[in-house]
């Protein structure tokens, strides 16, 4: 028996992989006459623990902003540098190795070696710095250093990992652990990360200036965790904002001149196609009126079992269409994505980072080397633009690509991508705002993004509809036609579930029932009926709604699709009503009552303390849940980060953020953001050197 005979943990690889993509924790050894003096680097800590890297050049820059991320969490870093440099059979044995799997099967060495010359100096350069920042502390700090084989780290890897993040956030994982694993349903789970971004254009703000808000829903702990930053130097860099762990550049936030928030988007942007194997010749697969030879693409995993680590043989193969996996019933399965084959995804990043007007953050995003997200942009000149981003195959007409294809003829082969112009956008429209929170990207203003055309809809809306926060927030925008900073703000801090969803419409059977009919649950079936829909700490109605909803979408086996489409099936009375006794009970049993306070069962967890927490599932003010084992909900998806920033004609009048589930040694350090948070407050962040280093509670050189 193998000892890796499947691909299992697709859903902690994704976990990584989110982290993966945006991740330059790598560069090349430094040549001496390029090494980085420390003593040029200053990091200043404000009040709650943010770094603020100073530098006269970029890549010093980047040299504080590894350092100062080693500081706070050295070990997530680590991991993730790890899966890219497919060290993770030797980390954790049986478990790690299928991740090393994939990574090998993507070839991206091939695609480092055919794109490496698409790479700017300059970049390279910036890698470089970073690289030695993190080669620097780990050489300082050997004790924290997980496996020594993966230092030090070099450009090469931290370029590979961007394309086997992008690879891996696409659904390209999903698919081949389906091959691997037997099954080829199309369908992939919905993961409950989300986001919200939204802008005004001074013609609808009071003050008439531009508003940005910025606010990332993913995991609280681990590596969907964001950390925040500042970075300055003297070549024209000055941004903060919010980054992964192990992430080099700032992937959203706000420089002197503009800024941007990104979400979630469901592009269909990967296609698998059944080989056509010759019925006699071994690997041989038909390709128009030819047989063509796959070609085989061994490996060695380093697989650790106890104190010692073994080689295990795998085999991955190679097609004209891409990487090739064998299911377990001997039949050949290509996937493609557009992610497999691109190399500057880091450096749209860092372009993105140092634009300094509309026209040069355009010409970023026309790198097109980003294969997911929608993106809000807003800048002081007025500009506000909704993009739904993405690297989207220009796929043949011809052909069914919703389910598997036939991988018998290069007429249904994409090679070539849509521009950005192509792409669902909404630019300063007369209205004044845009915004996106998963929803679909035909509704990201008052005006449709119907200028793209039906084609193209069809593969960058494939979770189509609005869901609650769409339909919440829509319904605020109708209360007032002009916006001052605060009424912004608190768009975000809302905790409603709308009754125009489609979410609540099916919900009917709840509301239709007779409670005269069910004594047993009568008190709890009327609450339910008459609740608000209100999410706020102190409602005594949304914690019995929670742990019945609860009930329902695992009884159901239910993934969050249902706060956009509605539930999919007509729920009898009999589900509902165990689910009300399921609920009350606990409630009873935990609480001696069924009216509790949310902010009494729902809970953020941070270094082992409880802090009482509010949101319901897809409202503006998220919260995704996990029982404990005492039966308490414990928040594992929520406001990760929180950037709101307004511009006058000058730049960013003010910035204010929060990032409050941190975990990293900061939190215990500096002052606590998750009080904060709890309070609705955030802090004031500035990109203005001398402020900063006036309050800074610590400023030293990374060494």
């Amino acid at each position: 028996m193998p000892l890796i005979s499947f691909y299992p943990g697709k859903q902690r690889f994704r976990s990584y992989a989110l982290m993966l993509y945006l991740m330059v924790v790598s560069s090349s050894i430094i040549a001496q006459q390029n090494s980085i003096d420390p003593i040029n680097i200053s990091i200043a800590r404000d009040t709650w623990g943010v770094p603020h890297i100073f530098a006269p050049t970029d890549a010093e820059v980047a040299y504080g902003l590894a350092w100062a991320n080693a500081e706070d969490a050295f070990e997530t870093m680590q991991e993730l540098l790890i899966i890219g440099k497919q060290m993770m059979g030797r980390k954790e044995g049986v478990t790690g190795a299928p991740f090393d799997f994939f990574v090998h099967s993507l070839n991206v060495q091939k695609t480092y070696d055919e794109q490496i010359e698409q790479i700017s100096e300059e970049y390279i350069r910036y890698l470089e710095g970073y690289c030695q920042g993190i080669n620097a502390y780990a050489k300082q700090h050997p004790d924290q250093v997980l496996i020594k084989k993966a230092f030090p780290i070099v450009p090469e890897d931290i370029l590979k990992a961007y394309t086997v993040g992008f690879s891996a956030l696409s659904g390209s994982v999903e698919k081949v652990t389906q091959i691997m694993e037997g099954g080829y349903d199309k369908s992939i789970p919905s993961k409950p990360a989300g986001s919200n971004a939204y802008a005004m254009a001074p013609s609808k703000t009071q003050s008439g200036h531009t508003f940005l808000a910025i606010n990332p829903h993913f995991q609280i702990n681990g590596p969907f965790s964001f950390y925040e930053a500042h970075l300055q130097s003297q070549q024209g860099l000055n941004i903060t904002g919010a980054l992964f762990q192990g992430g080099s550049c700032v992937f959203m936030g706000n420089n002197e001149h503009l800024g941007w928030g990104k979400t979630f988007n469901h592009i269909d942007q990967v296609d698998v196609f059944r080989l056509q194997m010759h019925p006699h010749k071994k690997l041989f697969y038909r390709l128009d009126s030819a047989y063509v030879k796959l070609e085989k693409r061994p490996v060695w995993l380093k697989v650790r079992l106890g104190k010692i680590v073994i080689p295990v043989r795998k085999m991955t193969y190679w097609s004209v269409y891409g990487p090739t996996y064998r299911s377990p019933d001997k039949q050949f399965f290509s996937v493609r994505c557009p992610a497999f084959f691109n190399l500057r995804a880091g450096e749209q990043y860092y372009r993105m980072n140092k634009a300094d007007d509309f026209d040069a953050f355009k010409k970023a995003l026309s790198m097109n080397a980003h294969s997911m997200f929608n993106l809000v942009y807003a800048d002081k000149a007025g500009h506000i633009l909704y993009l739904c981003n993405g690297m989207l195959p220009k796929r043949a007409t011809d052909f069914d690509y919703s389910g598997i294809l036939d991988g018998n003829t290069r007429a249904n082969l994409w090679t070539e991508y849509y521009t950005q112009d192509a792409l669902p956008r909404v630019e300063d429209p007369d209205c004044g705002y845009v915004f996106n929170t998963n929803n679909t990207p035909t509704n990201a203003s008052c005006l449709v993004a119907n200028n793209c055309s039906e084609e193209v809809l069809e593969y960058a809306d494939t979770r189509y509809g609005d869901n609650n926060r769409s339909h919440r927030f829509m319904e605020m925008m109708q209360g007032r036609d002009k916006w001052d900073f605060e009424a912004f703000k608190a768009l975000k801090f809302d905790t409603k579930m709308t009754k125009n969803s489609a979410f609540w419409g099916s919900l009917s059977t709840l509301f239709e029932m007779d409670a005269q009919d069910y004594p047993q649950v009568e008190e709890a079936l009327l609450l339910l009926q008459k609740w608000d829909g209100d999410a706020g700490v102190e409602n005594t109605t949304a914690a019995l709604f929670m742990l019945s909803l609860q009930y329902i979408f695992d009884t159901m086996g239910y993934d969050d699709r249902p706060f956009t489409t509605g539930i999919p099936d007509q729920l009898p009375a009999s589900l509902w009503i165990k689910a009300i006794e399921k609920a009350s009970g606990t409630l009873l049993q935990q609480h001696g009552a069924i009216k509790v306070p949310l902010g009494q069962i729902l809970f953020h967890k941070r270094n082992g303390k409880l802090h009482p927490a509010s949101g319901f599932p897809d409202a503006l003010s998220p919260i995704y849940t996990k029982a404990d084992a005492a039966g308490r909900q414990i928040a594992d998806y929520a406001d990760t980060y929180i950037h709101f920033v307004e511009f006058d004609q000058k730049g960013p009048l003010r910035i204010e953020t929060l990032l409050p589930f941190e975990v990293t040694k900061s939190s215990e350090t500096y002052k606590d953001e998750l009080k904060m948070f709890n309070k609705r407050q955030l802090k004031r962040m500035s990109l203005n050197k001398f402020e900063v280093l006036q309050k800074a509670v610590k400023l030293y050189h990374p060494q």
